[in-house]
């Protein structure tokens, strides 16, 4: 599809002043170089904010005249204020400090210090404009970010300097389409066309960079026209810039155990038991799977009722909740369940909680290896066993037995509701149950 400036143009502007409007911002300010990138930025901006609320920035640090004088036409041609704030003597302080309070440090090993410390520099003092701007206006005043597509994809850009910003409108176009939107909206030829270089280390984009940025567009089109060497070379430039985009940042996993079973109904042993290793501090949370309708057990209420009387007893618990996805797909293999929650809790670290009764024959559920190897399991102790009693697995270090007895039994409940025995129901299932239970009649 051809290119369209005049289309790109109307979209990037009224992207910016819906932004504006949703946020109910006030003006921008960015770094004006005298280079055809930030001379577009401010361009679209006064378009879609209008020149009264748009500022360039002139931030010399060791800069070559031209720069400025350049900064100063295009904010003459669309109108903007223009201020000058010279950081050569703040830059010199800095590195003599550093000079000092570091020790000797040969000038090469110095060379990315110095030429990153401009940008960051820069980009500390267009924020502190911005912020001196909003207290003055009575509305936020953001940073413009002046990168474009091809810079970002090969990293050319000083992380923690000129990719900081608050909006970016020209990140998503090549050099070439960025060159076709300044044709359109009038920018300065001596501007538009002049050489792209940093102004910082005294030689061009493309000969610091090594490759042409024809040369990237051609790999965005077809990289497999390009010279081996030209695309390797521009593939190593990416790879090795990812590290300016993401942040590696460690968190903590949350211990989530999965309590499979047919609550048939829930009754109060089954909460303490939650409960209880929530409050050792042994996981975070609890999520019930009630089994689905397909789970071979007498008397078993319908899914939606099981799952709808754990919901009403757990509703004021934090760190209690229910899953019904067992019962949605009817019947899953407990391997599939645990897989299922990994699936959609990918920083957490998942736990199976089941009794010990089931340890005894958990040799012959499908594909039990499998859950040893990438799950733990809880086991909470029945009818006074002891991990003892197991010796296969006593020392299994992803297995965890938890000194429980667990006394009661869903059964025991049902048979007292089968002898009208109410009043030994509700001192083994909560209120909520209990009243769930008479409501709809269940288990007569």
């Amino acid at each position: 599809m051809k290119f369209d400036p005049k289309r790109e143009v109307e979209n990037i502007v009224n992207f910016v002043k819906d932004y504006y409007k949703k946020n109910n911002l006030g003006g921008a300010v960015l770094g004006i170089s005298g280079g055809k990138d930030s001379a577009i930025v401010l361009a679209l901006l006064v378009r879609a904010l209008g020149k009264e609320n748009v500022v360039g920035l002139t931030l010399p640090c060791h800069s070559i005249k031209k720069d400025k004088d350049l900064a100063k036409v295009v904010c003459d041609y669309y109108g903007v204020k223009l201020y000058n704030l010279d950081l050569t003597s703040v830059f010199d302080a800095f590195t003599n400090s550093f000079k000092e309070g570091y020790g000797e440090v040969s000038e090469e090993c110095l060379i990315d210090s110095d030429i990153n410390l401009k940008p960051r520099l820069r980009t500390a003092s267009v924020y502190y404009y911005a912020a001196m701007l909003s207290k003055v206006m009575g509305k936020p005043y953001l940073v413009a970010g002046t990168s474009n597509k091809c810079e970002l994809f090969v990293g050319y850009f000083t992380k923690g300097g000129d990719n900081v910003h608050d909006i970016a409108t020209i990140s998503d176009f090549t050099v070439s389409e960025v060159i076709k939107i300044g044709e359109y909206l009038k920018v300065p030829k001596e501007v538009l066309y002049r050489t792209p270089s940093d102004g910082l280390s005294g030689m061009s984009d493309e000969d610091k960079l090594g490759v042409k940025y024809s040369q990237i567009e051609q790999y965005f089109d077809n990289k497999c026209l390009l010279e081996d060497n030209v695309r390797i070379k521009i593939e190593k430039l990416h790879n090795s810039s990812r590290h300016k985009f993401y942040i590696p940042t460690y968190r903590r996993k949350n211990k989530l155990a999965v309590y499979p079973g047919s609550f048939n109904p829930i009754h109060n042993t089954h909460l303490d038991m939650a409960k209880k290793i929530i409050d050792d501090n042994i996981v975070d949370k609890v999520v019930f799977v009630p089994a689905g309708d397909a789970y071979e057990k007498p008397n078993l209420a319908k899914g939606g009722h099981r799952y709808e009387m754990i919901k009403r007893t757990i509703e004021k618990e934090e760190n209690l909740e229910v899953s019904d996805i067992e019962i949605k797909n009817n019947k899953l293999y407990t391997y599939e369940t645990l897989n299922y929650f990994k699936s959609i809790n990918e920083n957490s670290e998942l736990y199976l909680v089941m009794g010990s009764d089931n340890l005894s024959e958990f040799n012959t559920w499908k594909e039990y290896k499998y859950i040893l190897n990438n799950y733990k399991l809880i086991i909470f102790m029945r009818n006074g066993q002891s991990k003892e009693d197991f010796k296969d697995y006593k020392d299994n270090k992803n297995i965890l037995f938890v000194e429980y007895d667990v006394n009661l039994s869903s059964s025991e409940i049902r048979e007292n509701i089968k002898k009208e025995d109410y009043e030994e129901v509700s001192k083994k299932v909560s209120k909520e149950v209990f009243s769930y239970i008479k409501e709809f009649n269940l288990y007569e």
